[in-house]
């Protein structure tokens, strides 16, 4: 057993901080697999947001869940059970795994803060391509219809995005922008215009002050999401990296302080 009462302490406290670690990796890794792998994923995921997704969008949810829960698993598991054994083998891995991710996620920091602008740019790119590629023709709800409808908002810098976009040029429904970008109102799982032609005609008036057409940016929509919430964002990356700093202290502390009891042996017997 560990030696001291603050190296017993730091076992106690590494090993519950541990197992919540495993646990939230287990939970994610079985929520990836199940979207991933299971034929009624796409509708259970409709009936909670009460918008559907496309296959493509849930994929790649599903494999950023699995990805991340696989990692948090090893990692809990390698700190769980080093601080249970007080194995240093285990505990070694377990810091090692833990530096690299503290080392990440300051790098990831480091960057969104120097290349805010940069991303900006790309992230605008982005959703130009999927304005001007966009078509209604799928009965599937894109991630831009989702950006749309909850975001309330339409195109990037506005609605006028979508007069570049070769469907709604040559639509013979007199469509000027997708029905994500109306008021709507809920009807089962499905995402209903409240007046889809008024809706349409603002948008082919280009009316800026309508009371059907989100007039206002995704663009916007996103600083101000992202500004809005930025003390969250802080404090909660902060929570996280402080966790994870006081679990490789902890287990730094144990790893010098432990019973190597895997190598006991009678002297006498020699």
């Amino acid at each position: 057993m560990a030696e001291g009462k603050l190296a017993k302490c730091s076992r106690f406290l590494l090993i519950i901080l541990n197992l919540v670690f495993w646990l939230i990796g287990v939970v994610l890794l079985g929520c990836g697999l199940w979207v991933v792998a299971s034929d009624s994923a796409e509708k259970k995921v409709t009936e909670w947001l009460h918008m559907s997704i496309d296959q493509d969008t849930l994929n790649a949810v599903g494999y950023t869940a699995v990805g991340i829960g696989a990692f948090m698993f090893l990692i809990g598991f390698a700190g769980c059970c080093g601080a249970i054994r007080e194995n240093a083998i285990l505990l070694g891995g377990y810091i090692i795994f833990m530096v690299i991710l503290l080392c990440g996620e300051l790098a990831a920091i480091v960057y969104v803060a120097v290349e805010r602008s940069s991303i900006e740019a790309q992230l605008k790119v982005k959703l130009l391509t999927d304005v001007r590629n966009y078509t209604s023709l799928s009965n599937k709800t894109t991630a831009l219809d989702l950006l749309q409808a909850k975001g309330r908002c339409c195109g990037v810098d506005n609605f006028t995005d979508y007069r570049d976009n070769v469907f709604f040029k040559t639509d013979k429904q007199n469509s000027s922008v997708p029905n994500s970008c109306c008021q709507s109102y809920m009807r089962g799982t499905s995402s209903i215009p409240v007046d889809r032609d008024m809706c349409q005609l603002e948008a082919r008036l280009g009316l800026l002050n309508g009371s059907q057409l989100f007039t206002k940016g995704c663009l916007n929509s996103i600083r101000e999401l992202i500004d809005d919430n930025s003390a969250i964002w802080i404090g909660v990356a902060s929570g996280i990296l402080v966790l994870e700093l006081i679990g490789v202290v902890l287990a730094i502390y144990l790893c010098r302080n432990r019973t190597d009891y895997d190598f006991d042996y009678d002297e006498d017997q020699l």
